[in-house]
């Protein structure tokens, strides 16, 4: 559920119960559009350079005409951001293909931040069968959200925080929200794009933050699940999740240095990156 009570729609700010989209656009009937969803923190944005090259890209590689600089989206979050009264959450941009206009834009928040409890506890995973998750839209955040939705809804209800996409012959994909690393010996492995997974921007940072020598991209399988020493999970609200549960096993989360380290590292990059 969102919490905006003002959205930006096309670059008017207004009451969210009177935002209106045409019933016949594109975005609406089909799923024609991309978001990007900002973490918010101190009421600012953060890493907002690296959504922006993702949301303009992936408009594009959807024919969505979007041409707004990094400045002018900046100050647009920050509209809506002072707004709502947003200090902690999130912000999401949504761009569609419209009816009157070949790209539209909205722009809401959200009240929902990640306590410390939840680090300190970590996340669940449950694994599902998901397919063969690779072709033109796995590497965009398109509107066509709903196969993870509903996986998601479902690994909640039976207990879990996250389902993990697998396919029948046990390649590990990514998760309904999120990247997946695990950790064995020192060196962590994540799925390599070519697998499927969708270029996180986390994802991206966690790779420069640990260089060549401590992380890398390949193909993990189920197996490598059981075994590993540490797993943890990314997005742009997590940061760096450690998981606790896969499926049935259990992973001690007063074992993971290289996680614990990872997220200090990042929480310290997020921090500078505030804008």
């Amino acid at each position: 559920m969102n919490n905006s009570h003002y959205v930006l729609l096309d670059n008017v700010l207004q009451p969210a119960v009177a935002a209106r989209i045409p019933a016949l656009s594109e975005g609406f009937l089909y799923g024609h559009g991309v978001f990007e969803t900002i973490k918010v923190r101190g009421a600012h944005p953060a890493f907002l350079a690296d959504h922006h090259a993702r949301l303009t890209a992936s408009a594009h590689a959807l024919d969505l005409p979007y041409a707004l600089d990094l400045g002018s989206l900046r100050d647009r979050l920050h509209r809506v951001i002072v707004a709502n009264h947003l200090t902690d959450g999130s912000a999401k941009v949504v761009l569609f293909h419209n009816e009157t206009a070949p790209t539209s834009e909205l722009i809401c928040t959200q009240e929902k931040n990640y306590p410390a409890e939840t680090y300190a506890r970590g996340f669940r995973l449950r694994t599902v069968f998901g397919g063969d998750r690779t072709g033109s839209l796995s590497d965009h955040k398109t509107l066509n959200y709903l196969v993870n939705i509903r996986a998601k809804r479902a690994a909640v209800a039976a207990g879990f925080d996250e389902p993990l996409f697998i396919t029948p012959a046990g390649i590990v994909i990514e998760g309904a929200t999120t990247n997946i690393f695990v950790v064995r010996n020192g060196v962590a492995l994540t799925p390599a794009l070519a697998c499927g997974p969708l270029p996180g921007t986390t994802r991206a940072r966690v790779l420069a933050l640990l260089g060549p020598e401590r992380v890398r991209e390949g193909l993990l399988t189920r197996g490598e699940l059981e075994h590993a020493d540490e797993i943890f999970i990314t997005n742009a609200l997590l940061g760096v999740m450690p998981v606790c549960r896969c499926d049935e096993r259990a992973l001690d989360l007063n074992r993971t240095p290289f996680t614990q380290a990872l997220s200090t590292a990042y929480r310290s990059l997020e921090t500078t990156s505030l804008s």
